[in-house]
């Protein structure tokens, strides 16, 4: 349909210009879940996960991510079942555990991660830091 030139510039009608106010705002909110901090966790979750796939660990099939609101929390997943003494060696870098220097602690310092969660292939958890007890219950990883 062809419009005229003063039609054209007509102001939007107001139902336009709240559905503008929305999309608007949508857009705000997607960008901030997607904040240069969480993209920077979910990195350093992919770096540990690859670190991780290497002896010792190469039979425990390591998994990371990160995960919570703010993707501040890092999570690794073992595929075997695990021991208190074995995620106090990976937590704090003893031993023959030793590969990641000072081990994962320094790591989720290193890297801003406020926490992280031990999980084992039976479901177990090991929260460390400040890690909410809701967090551990429901790990939702960020993409």
């Amino acid at each position: 349909m062809f419009q005229s030139p003063s039609s054209a510039l007509r102001a939007p009608s107001p139902r336009l210009r709240g559905e503008g106010f929305a999309a608007g705002a949508l857009f705000i909110i997607l960008l901030s879940c997607n904040s240069p901090r969480s993209d920077a966790h979910v990195t350093a979750a992919a770096l540990l996960t690859q670190r991780c796939a290497a002896p010792p660990y190469t039979a425990w099939h390591i998994h990371a991510t990160a995960a919570g609101s703010d993707c501040s929390v890092l999570v690794l997943q073992a595929e075997i079942i695990l021991e208190d003494s074995m995620i106090e060696a990976l937590h704090y870098g003893a031993g023959a555990y030793n590969t990641l220097p000072r081990g994962v602690k320094q790591f989720t310092a290193d890297h801003a991660f406020r926490g992280v969660i031990y999980k084992d292939v039976s479901g177990r958890s090991w929260p460390y830091g400040a890690v909410t007890e809701r967090e551990v219950e429901e790990v939702t990883p960020c993409r």
